[in-house]
């Protein structure tokens, strides 16, 4: 499958890395970085590994990195987009239906 990264989920990967090398080290942020990057890939693999999110938004899913939850839709049998990348514990709600 073809992966298309939205540009919020991009800023969302910048946001990420940065805020976990400010925090931490760049070792710990390229690492973070990592995790989530085989999240995408591992949702390219296996679209069906996400939960549902249609109480959110009508075909979307959702995958769980570490603290991230990895929101995504399939397009076609070809593509899958990533919408946004976003701390469990934000409010998850009113930052997709913004997208």
């Amino acid at each position: 499958m073809n992966l298309k990264v939205s540009e919020k989920a991009q800023k969302d990967l910048i946001n990420i890395w940065e805020y976990t090398f400010q925090k931490w080290s760049l070792e710990q942020a390229d690492k973070y970085f990592n995790i989530l990057v085989h999240g995408m890939n591992e949702i390219c693999k296996n679209p069906d590994l996400g939960k549902s999110y249609e109480y959110i938004r009508k075909d979307y899913f959702g995958y769980n990195q570490k603290s991230h939850i990895i929101f995504y839709r399939i397009i076609n049998n070809e593509t899958i987009e990533i919408i946004r990348i976003l701390h469990q514990k934000m409010d998850l709600h009113n930052r997709i239906i913004g997208y």
